[in-house]
């Protein structure tokens, strides 16, 4: 197992470079997920966040523009989603942008850079109550909006990545965690039922939300047919979409420390690797846990938050 510790000078983040393992392999030659998939992490705390990026050599690094300018990523960035071929970031007061990746930096050191250019349409008005956007097939974006504690309806709303409504469709009460959409274009959302407690809705593609049973949870996550559930307790199981949808009971992921939790788990495009943002006994973001499916799910890597960062949120993107 690797351990590295990200070291940010201010608030911008400038990143010292991981440590290689015990045996001097680089780390990003034993980074589970093979080279053709990539992890981005927004790193922060709410209102100063800013997004970084291993680089091939394992060195962790402030994604910046294709000129090596600042990113362009507003400090109120709050949550991050990916398709595995772009990024889109929603801000403290819900608004959308949209990042176009390059694997290779202008000044020829292999990297990252991302071009952000803000949402057109609905994608660039200010939405105090949208809380998060979760990158869909067919250009499209599913948003859930309203206030989780106020125990008021929320929404959840489909739109084009121009900016343009598709459906819009209500909630019982305001969504707990970001929508999750399924390959067959289903998207699941968690919102609270009559008692309190989390439970799941599939909405199918004419709009009507249909209730999955299964255990309480609180986010769920897809990436190619892997399934990645924090259950309301913060213990994290992981399976194919299909064992889920017939009811079986996932796989437990064991914790990597004693007293973590999971607040964020996210699978690779493939669905063979996992990237897991963990929290410290007192809930704040501490790490992010990398695992491989391969020979049953296990921890490959882990990454220590930048100083003074609480909260973190990671997407993946596949390099052509």
């Amino acid at each position: 197992m690797i351990r590295c510790l990200l070291v940010v000078l201010g608030v911008a983040g400038t990143l010292a470079g991981c440590a290689p393992g015990p045996t001097g392999t680089p780390l990003a030659s034993r980074l589970a997920p093979p080279p053709t998939e990539r992890i981005v992490v927004l790193a922060g705390t709410v209102g100063a966040m800013t997004l970084v990026a291993p680089d091939s050599a394992g060195t962790f690094r402030a994604v910046t523009d294709a000129n090596g300018s600042a990113p362009g990523i507003p400090a109120n960035a709050a949550w991050l989603s990916s398709d595995g071929s772009q990024l889109l970031a929603t801000t403290l007061d819900g608004r959308a942008l949209l990042g176009t990746p390059d694997m290779a930096s202008s000044s020829g050191t292999p990297g990252l850079s991302v071009m952000w250019r803000a949402g057109s349409g609905d994608l660039a008005e200010p939405h105090p109550l949208r809380a998060f956007g979760s990158l869909g097939s067919g250009a499209q974006v599913a948003f859930v909006e309203g206030d989780p504690g106020a125990g008021t309806p929320g929404r959840l709303v489909v739109e084009t990545l121009e900016g343009s409504t598709v459906r819009t469709i209500a909630l019982p009460l305001a969504a707990e965690s970001p929508p999750a959409w399924l390959p067959d274009g289903r998207i699941a959302v968690i919102v609270r039922d009559q008692g309190d407690e989390p439970e799941t809705l599939l909405v199918d593609a004419d709009g009507r939300p249909r209730r999955h049973n299964g255990q309480p949870l609180r986010s769920i996550a897809i990436g190619g047919d892997t399934v990645a559930l924090i259950d309301a307790g913060g213990s994290l199981r992981v399976g194919t979409i299909g064992a889920w949808l017939a009811g079986s009971t996932l796989q437990p992921i064991a914790s990597g420390d004693p007293g973590e939790t999971a607040l964020q788990a996210q699978p690779s495009p493939s669905g063979t690797a996992l990237a897991v943002v963990v929290a410290d006994v007192e809930g704040d973001g501490d790490a992010i846990r990398i695992l491989a499916a391969a020979g049953g799910w296990h921890e490959i890597a882990r990454f220590g938050l930048p100083a003074r960062a609480n909260r973190a949120v990671v997407g993946w993107l596949a390099v052509p």
